[in-house]
């Protein structure tokens, strides 16, 4: 059993000398050597002009009005593109925001008039409303903005936004034609963007 131990214990210490010299290589000779493929170069790629997304492009509808107007001034500072609707193009504002808007002719009570500013926008603020008569408040607040949110969800705009107005009691009976013209667009609003649309209260206009 010792002897048998002491062979092993001597094989064992034999072997590391068996890995010396050519021992990686077999038996190549140094001419074999050259033959070893030399390590492959790595190149580096080439750049890729990736385009950058345009930005949102958002229409505001009365951009002229006095809630409009800071809309705009807003939606510019945070580096979007604004459109507006005026019905006789760029109104004559003297204030320097008002050049960067993109001013489209168009008239709400004409909805065939809507489509072309419509075309490439991420989303749509109303700020659109008015007094007078009854009737003529009911057109304003209610028929020009259902005509808008028709036109929008025609051409799959994904949000809108509808500023209106906060009950009153009184005022409401005072109002009618204002608060009805109001319900029947957020109405609307919310038929067409169920998950897009959102009516904005405000407590005066």
């Amino acid at each position: 059993m010792r002897s048998s131990v002491a062979r092993l214990i001597r094989s064992s210490s034999a072997s590391p000398s068996r890995l010396s010299g050519n021992a990686f290589f077999g038996n190549a000779t140094p001419s074999d050597q050259r033959h070893i493929e030399k390590p492959f170069k790595v190149k580096e790629a080439e750049p890729v002009n990736v385009t950058k997304p345009s930005p949102h492009k958002l229409l505001v509808l009365g951009g002229s009005g006095f809630v409009g107007s800071h809309v705009c001034k807003e939606a510019l500072d945070k580096g979007l593109v604004v459109s507006s609707l005026n019905r006789s193009g760029k109104p004559s504002l003297n204030e320097p925001w008002a050049d960067k808007v993109i001013w489209n002719q168009g008239n709400l009570l004409e909805p065939a008039s809507l489509k072309d500013a419509m075309d490439n926008v991420s989303a749509v603020v109303s700020c659109v409303g008015g007094f007078g008569s009854n009737s003529f408040m009911y057109k304003i607040n209610g028929t020009a903005n259902i005509n808008a949110i028709r036109a929008a969800a025609e051409k799959g705009v994904k949000r809108f936004v509808y500023v209106s107005a906060a009950d009153f009691g009184l005022v409401n009976y005072l109002l009618q034609g204002y608060y009805e013209g109001k319900r029947a667009s957020e109405a609307e609003l919310l038929s067409k963007f169920t998950y897009g649309g959102a009516p904005k209260y405000k407590t005066f206009d």
